[in-house]
């Protein structure tokens, strides 16, 4: 391309970003400035936003895996609990939560979520601390949007432990921040780090590597700059570290016994690869992180090198580089626990690294704090990030209340299963193909209903399947929950006609490739979207 038609396309292009960069850049800075100086009063606002809408979300129904919490958590007593835990995989701190706040709150949905609303807004509460105490108020609050936007929020209202798990990594990190800037009366500040260490490893069996990872590499840049020990945090960490004596008998009973069949499966779904990093997609919204960079780029211009006009950044400090450290430690869990995972479970989900989440936030609110022409930039491309998104919330807020069908959710195709169950008459027995959808079906249908569900198992063949865990939950604490599962042959030999539930999740249903191989005849009755009713009719005898 000759010179001067590049040349021309540079021109153009400056003209264009300095066309929007300056005049958002006169709007950024007195924003940033506004919301600092009522730093209070948005951090109340924002807080309150969020609490009310996983409130909100609490009320919809369980499913599979809650179930498994409320269940295991209502127990009459304790040993029957600590008995039951295992087979779920978890340690016992969410199950004894929630314990207590069913005893208190009444048995419903909002009380078995309720431990994880207060972890999840414990776990922001920490993230702005920790970016307010050297970035100041707006970066603080981008790190709060930059978690509750990312798709890792939806465990906030979720009856499981990941959102005390992030809630308690949360408090280890403020803490660790905390007794790293004390000289004197450090002891609330290490007590608090030990028990957000021994809270993370009593919520889930993966929190030793959540407060573990990012602390080692914070502590080793921290000892190569300090050039001594600090053994007052190193006591607290190994005062933390001792809930390992707690969990890893729990630990060992789920490798005994549900990952022995994971490691023995020849199929099973879950397995690490290279392409689970892809997960870093839930971690973080996909449109906040370039949005802030792509601002940063456009108020460039717009913003003098000298300029200090911003909020009150003096006094701040730039982040010390073993809080960088610990913060990078906390982004990079997800490849940490893709290889813990593949060395040693064989078994990974996205969530069970969800302090990538955090990680994240962290290092997105500390660019915020100092990355920019001046002090005040990155202020200034945070606050118009945060103005977007209080914009989008509250038209979308607005329009759903002017006309509430353009924001209603879109129908699902495949209608819940006990919607259409339950207009089926007769006594017929009704088959869930999938463990999945038989609990909160069976939980949540009338008494009629419930006398007529049914799910076959057969655990030496279902372990020879894709997705087996469901059923080996149902199996192994049938004694312990009220929606027991029937014996495949003994059901069969009893029932020479059924009706069979599938919703098409293939890797979750075997019943009817099953079936079918042994000569039953299944008729289609119904059909919406991937659900499918069957007639269920045993071949006739020889």
């Amino acid at each position: 391309m000759p010179p001067e038609i590049r040349s021309t396309g540079r021109s153009f292009g400056v003209r264009v970003a300095s066309a929007i960069g300056a005049p958002a850049a006169r709007w950024g800075t007195p924003l940033a400035a506004w919301a600092a100086r009522h730093e209070a009063w948005c951090l109340a606002a924002t807080l309150t936003f969020i609490a009310a809408k996983l409130v909100n979300a609490a009320h919809r129904p369980f499913w599979y895996d809650e179930l498994f919490t409320f269940y295991i958590s209502r127990l009459p007593r304790l040993g029957q609990l600590f008995e039951a835990i295992p087979a779920d995989g978890n340690p016992p701190l969410s199950y004894l939560l929630v314990r207590y706040s069913l005893r208190a709150f009444g048995e419903n949905e909002l009380a078995a979520r309720l431990p994880s609303i207060l972890g999840f807004l414990m776990a922001l509460l920490a993230i702005y601390t920790f970016i307010r105490r050297r970035g100041g108020a707006v970066p603080g609050l981008l790190g709060i949007a930059c978690l509750t936007t990312s798709m890792m929020a939806d465990y906030g209202s979720e009856a499981r432990p990941y959102a005390l798990l992030l809630g308690f990594t949360g408090v280890a990190m403020v803490c660790w921040q905390a007794a790293g800037d004390s000289r004197r009366f450090r002891l609330v500040p290490l007590t608090g780090l030990a028990l957000g260490i021994a809270g993370a490893i009593a919520s889930h069996h993966y929190g030793v590597l959540h407060v573990g990872i990012p602390l080692l590499c914070g502590e080793a840049v921290r000892l190569i700059r300090r050039r001594r020990l600090d053994w007052p945090v190193y006591v607290a960490c190994a005062a933390g570290l001792s809930a390992l004596a707690l969990t890893l008998p729990f630990a060992r009973r789920t490798q005994g016994n549900m990952l022995r069949y994971v490691s023995d499966s020849a199929s099973f779904w879950a397995r690490p690869h290279l392409r689970s990093l892809l997960s870093y997609y839930y971690m973080a919204n996909p449109w906040l992180v370039p949005g802030f960079l792509l601002l940063l780029c456009l108020t460039w211009a717009g913003c003098g090198p000298g300029d200090e006009s911003g909020p009150a950044n003096r006094g701040k400090h730039v982040f010390p580089e073993h809080e960088i450290a610990a913060a990078l430690g906390l982004a990079l869990l997800t490849p940490v626990i893709v290889g813990v995972s593949w060395l040693s479970t064989g078994y990974y989900i996205a969530r069970y690294a969800i302090g990538t989440a955090m990680g994240i936030a962290l290092l997105m609110g500390m660019a915020a704090a100092r990355r920019g022409r001046n002090p005040s930039h990155g202020h200034s491309a945070a606050a118009l990030c945060l103005a977007a998104l209080v914009v989008v919330n509250a038209g979308s807020a607005a329009i759903g209340f002017v006309f509430p069908t353009v924001t209603a959710p879109v129908a699902a195709a495949d209608p819940p299963p006990g919607s259409l169950l339950e207009t089926i008459p007769g006594q017929e027995p009704i088959v869930l193909a999938s463990a999945l959808d038989y609990m909160p079906t069976w939980w949540y249908a009338s008494p009629q209903l419930r006398q007529r569900l049914h799910y076959l198992a057969d655990l030496s063949f279902a372990v020879r399947q894709a997705d087996f865990l469901p059923e080996y939950s149902l199996v192994t604490n049938q004694q312990f929950i009220p929606s027991k599962p029937d014996d495949y042959r003994s059901f069969l030999s009893l029932h020479r006609a059924f009706l069979l539930y599938s919703s098409g999740t293939q890797r979750l249903e075997w019943n009817q490739t099953r079936l079918l191989s042994e000569g039953w005849a299944l008729q289609t009755i119904y059909k919406a979207g991937k659900v499918t009713l069957y007639r269920a009719q045993a071949p006739a005898p020889r």
